[in-house]
């Protein structure tokens, strides 16, 4: 497999919310948020909430990094587990994918 260490990746997180929970789970999303836009090779993110009525996700957030490193950095850093903390109460559903196709 070619090394992708300076290439863009993009990281896809599909997560598990009920109708209910939705107020909560942003809330938790934008305190993580707040500690990720900060971080060195950050490109863009973009959180998408579904419009059916009964989604299988009803959040999923799409994150351009500027390379796999910068991504495991900032993910893995104890300031980003203390700020996402309160996420691990939802069901996460997450890779990270590079451009093959445009």
């Amino acid at each position: 497999m070619e090394e992708l260490t300076n290439k863009p990746v993009t990281a896809i997180v599909a997560y598990e919310v009920s109708a209910e929970d939705s107020e909560r789970f942003l809330d938790s999303w934008n305190r993580a948020q707040a500690f990720m836009k900060n971080q060195p090779g950050l490109m863009s993110t973009k959180l998408h909430k579904a419009v059916s009525a009964a989604p299988d996700f009803r959040f999923v957030n799409v994150t351009r990094w500027e390379n796999p490193d910068a991504f495991r950095a900032a993910t893995q850093s104890q300031g980003f587990q203390e700020a996402s903390g309160r996420l691990s109460a939802f069901s996460i559903h997450a890779a990270v994918y590079e451009v093959v196709a445009t």
